[in-house]
């Protein structure tokens, strides 16, 4: 236990996210679990991940994510506003979180399994100032049992906080300015219209809505339009 008692220390030696998040994997690698997503818990109305996140989740699940909307039927995300405590993906299935899962909740989960991810640890991280957080740690497992649990919990907290604590000082998520125009050009997109659409609401050629797309997309560092709105959403750069 010596090494576990020493982690929140080399956590505060910790330079950079990519050495804390060395850190949490040497120690949760000997469980089964190697893959993690780490960050403040999104609005219900905008259930995609905000400014802060910390994940090294595959690029298929992260797409995924956005394209198949799976923010709006995350079960771990319903789970945590209805249970208040950690949990596993077992609990999950097993209904032991307050509900069943809908074939939409159960999907999500699946998908994970898919990519060889198909156990994990859910850990809500409740600070001052009504402040929720989430830790997940996910891998091939098995799900943890009470002991590891508490061991993994650990863990989970002390990085969140750490990594919460980088974030503020600014080394996470640089601030991202949006021209007016691109502003513009999401905000429709988001209310459904079509390129074509768009460029008649805004008086300019489908073109250049495409351009301005493709700007916003490379300065939110998006995979698609989908994430691009989503991430636009989770920080606060559209108009309500």
């Amino acid at each position: 236990m010596s090494d576990l008692f020493q982690f929140p220390e080399k956590l505060a030696n910790a330079p950079n996210v990519t050495a804390a998040c060395a850190e949490l994997v040497t120690h949760m690698e000997p469980f089964g679990f190697s893959v993690y997503a780490i960050g403040a818990v999104p609005h219900p109305s905008a259930p995609y991940p905000a400014d802060f996140l910390v994940t090294n989740w595959p690029q298929r699940w992260q797409k995924a994510y956005f394209e198949r909307q799976f923010g709006e039927r995350d079960p771990t995300l319903r789970a945590i506003s209805s249970l208040g405590r950690a949990f596993t993906i077992g609990d999950l299935r097993a209904g032991r979180v307050g509900f069943q899962l809908s074939p939409d909740e159960r999907e999500v989960i699946d998908f994970a399994a898919e990519l060889g991810l198909p156990h994990g640890l859910i850990v809500p991280i409740y600070r001052a100032q009504g402040y929720t957080g989430i830790a997940c740690l996910v891998g091939t497992g098995p799900d943890p049992d009470p002991e590891t649990r508490t061991r993994l919990q650990f863990l989970a907290e002390h990085t969140h906080d750490r990594l919460r604590e980088l974030s503020a000082s600014g080394r996470i998520a640089p601030e991202i300015r949006l021209s007016n125009r691109e502003i513009e050009i999401l905000t429709y997109a988001r209310q459904g219209l079509t390129d074509a659409k768009i460029a008649e609401a805004a008086e300019i050629s489908i073109r250049t809505v495409r351009f301005h797309f493709e700007n916003a997309r490379r300065k939110l560092a998006a995979r698609s339009r989908a994430e691009a709105i989503a991430i636009a959403v989770a920080r606060h750069l559209l108009p309500a």
